[in-house]
């Protein structure tokens, strides 16, 4: 692909010195030179910025606007600028929903193929769910007891955003007037206020009465209507226990008797409301208490042994407790430490049945009630405070403590349970997100479909193949899909979206990369210089700011700055082939290429002293409850392959543990079971 040659002329940006220059295209060309010479002014802030700005300048003013302008390079001309991208190491953000699969968009083909091919399964008997007939649902809904007041529902409409005044309209001219808008009942004669910025459920009520024997007939009719207008789903609402069951044509589970709606992309979605689990709202984590730090073994429920439950002595947590210690059969006055496991269970996680019938003495009058309330426990109930407090001060009390963990509903998969449980050839979709690339890949290349899945499936399975290979390609194979892009590093981040920018199949566009060799093992380089040279074959022009001196050596063309650092660099010393660099007399870089400069090796080295930091069983990420011993009052080199967790050993543990210890800090520790810090005194 033929194109025009990159041409600056006079660039005056930061410390560059009226650098002129002329690039070719669809070549992999290195800037390299001291740091603070000038590359990444020339390649970033110039080059970069110029594509970017233009690129801006051709959307309509009304774009503009919500995009904010970029300010002109100090140039005197620039020309032959396509398309540019950024693959900075600052590019990945701390967002804890972003995954290495939603970077690569290898999560978005898994969703779709999840939703079409996988073989749901019931959450609750784990058996794999079946159609259902109209015949069968009719025969369940009739065997419902007697005299009960019943509602048909129809599902209708699910996330829609919007006023929903013409679907109401709609609605009134099929002539239902009675619809239940997330979960409320409204009728359609009235004036409805809604959100018109959050995403609502319909249902339309078919038909409401008493289940009596000379009712069937008219109850099997609106099941039937129910389940046309609700495309094969059906609700039937309890109104004497506000309850309500789903019937559905598509998914049935016969051991625990509960129907599920069809599955859909968006059921795999933690982004999603649809998808996501209630509980952690879709991080996969969540904060939970520790126990150590709010229970008082030594105290009794009676004392107020837990912290952050409602004082004893109070009458509605009083009657709470008693009412518990009796349906439960355990004592109050019992120290927690004493106390058997069922009771400490129902205390802080609540009981399994949905409604616990409570007996109320009121501490004066000495009057006495009933009442049905749902317990989920003090933990659910002082999780519910800290929500709904306004207070600084109490966030921060509660949040000491807390520690974040696995969501205990989800178990780490981010989705709710119903769409977690499918499975594809025997894996469920968090099964398949915590492989370790190097198994996923052989696992996809293995997918055998059916005639009539390969019909739907085939692209799809090619398509995350394909992605799968190139994070291979950029030694990225011990990588699994649901690790977070917080905890990647710059280098990986990088390799991660130029994985992502190489499946995306542009031609045309100039790449400018800010070190990707960073953190990378000298294994693992050629790999990416290949990776580099794949972008660049398709008709990419690759500029990279480097000084890894494989990459020199593989680069088209080199673009040398220097001599020195800020004012005393800015000059283009080199542009062209590696011997112009080689025979370039001021070349800082050069010369350490030819060996007439080198780093000398050091002719004696320190001893280790008595002194030294002994960490023990350390597992984080993929560190197998190593145990290690640095020495103190050393120059100390952590090395090892890419992702071998030198990062989770020292950043993730090390430095939280100590910040935690000498500056009184309350940094969270990653699965570490202990540290011990030798000979350091603490003031």
């Amino acid at each position: 692909m033929s194109r025009q040659s990159i041409i600056l002329k006079n660039v005056r940006v930061h410390n560059l010195k009226n650098v002129s220059l002329k690039l070719q295209p669809n070549q992999l060309i290195v800037f390299t030179g001291v740091s603070g010479s000038g590359k990444s002014s020339l390649a970033f802030d110039t080059i970069y910025v110029e594509g970017q700005r233009r690129y801006i300048e051709s959307l309509s003013t009304y774009a503009r606007r919500y995009m904010g302008d970029l300010s002109k390079p100090d140039a005197d001309s620039i020309t032959g600028i396509s398309p540019t991208i950024a693959i900075e190491q600052k590019s990945v953000g701390k967002n804890p929903r972003s995954i290495v699969g939603t970077l690569t968009g290898v999560y978005d083909y898994l969703r779709v193929l999840f939703a079409k091919v996988a073989t749901p399964h019931c959450p609750v008997s784990k058996e794999s769910l079946q159609p259902q007939t109209q015949e069968e649902i009719i025969a369940k809904v009739l065997s419902l007891p007697l005299k009960t007041k019943l509602l048909v529902l129809a599902p209708c409409l699910r996330g829609k955003k919007g006023s929903l005044k013409d679907d109401f309209a709609e609605l009134v001219r099929k002539g239902f007037m009675r619809v239940r808008l997330d979960g409320k009942f409204v009728d359609l004669s009235e004036e409805i206020a809604v959100n018109e910025s959050t995403a609502h459920d319909l249902d339309l009520v078919i038909d409401r009465f008493v289940l009596q024997e000379e009712s069937r007939s008219r109850i099997a009719e609106a099941t039937l209507q129910a389940l046309e207008l609700g495309k094969g789903l059906c609700i039937i609402f309890n109104a004497d226990v506000e309850e309500e069951i789903l019937f559905s044509r598509f998914a049935y589970a016969k051991t625990s008797k509960i129907s599920y709606p069809p599955l859909e992309p968006q059921d795999f979605s933690f982004n999603h409301p649809k998808g996501m689990c209630d509980a952690c709202e879709g991080l996969g984590v969540s904060q939970e208490f520790d126990l150590t730090l709010i229970i008082d073994e030594e105290k009794s429920i009676a004392e107020d042994c837990c912290k952050i439950a409602g004082s004893y002595s109070t009458v509605k947590w009083g009657n709470i407790y008693d009412n518990l210690a009796a349906l439960y059969k355990f004592d109050i006055h019992t120290p927690w430490k004493h106390l058997p496991k069922n009771a400490k269970q129902v205390f802080l996680y609540g009981s399994s049945q949905k409604w616990l019938k409570m007996r109320f003495v009121h501490p004066v009058k000495k009057t006495v009630w009933y009442d049905y309330i749902k317990w989920k426990g003090v933990i659910y109930e002082a999780k519910k405070r800290l929500q709904e407090a306004t207070s600084d001060s109490y966030r921060d009390h509660i949040a000491k403590l807390m520690h974040q963990d696995v969501c205990s509903s989800c178990q780490g998969s981010r989705l709710k349970p119903y769409p977690s449980q499918a499975r594809l050839k025997g894996k469920t979709l968090q099964q398949i997100m915590e492989m370790p690339l190097s198994e996923c890949l052989p696992f996809f290349h293995s997918i055998t479909l059916t005639k009539e899945q390969a019909l739907i499936a085939t692209d799809l399975v090619k398509e995350i193949v394909k992605r799968l290979e190139f994070l291979h390609e950029v030694g990225l194979d011990y990588l699994s899909l649901d690790r977070g892009a917080p905890t990647l590093s710059g280098g990986e981040a990088q390799r991660v979206r130029l994985a992502s920018h190489i499946g995306s199949g542009l031609i045309g566009t100039t790449y400018v990369l800010d070190e990707p060799s960073i953190g990378l093992h000298p294994r693992d380089n050629t790999k990416l210089i290949h990776t580099l040279q794949a972008l660049r074959d398709k008709g990419n022009t690759v500029i990279v700011v480097e000084h890894d001196e494989e990459m020199i050596l593989a680069a088209d063309s080199i673009v040398d700055i220097g001599p020195g650092a800020g004012v005393e660099g800015g000059k283009l010393l080199v542009c062209g082939t590696l011997q112009d660099l080689l025979s370039h007399q001021e070349s800082l870089t050069g010369a350490y290429l030819t060996g007439k400069k080198q780093i000398p090796m050091p002719l004696s080295r320190r001893k280790p002293s008595e002194k030294a930091l002994k960490i023990l069983k350390a597992a984080h990420h993929n560190l197998k409850q190593i145990d290690v011993t640095i020495p103190l009052g050393l120059f100390v080199c952590v090395t090892g392959l890419s992702g071998s967790g030198k990062s989770s050993l020292i950043t993730d543990i090390l430095y939280p543990k100590l910040s935690n210890l000498l500056h009184r800090e309350s940094t969270l520790l990653e699965n570490m079971d202990r540290l011990r810090v030798l000979s350091i005194s603490i003031k």
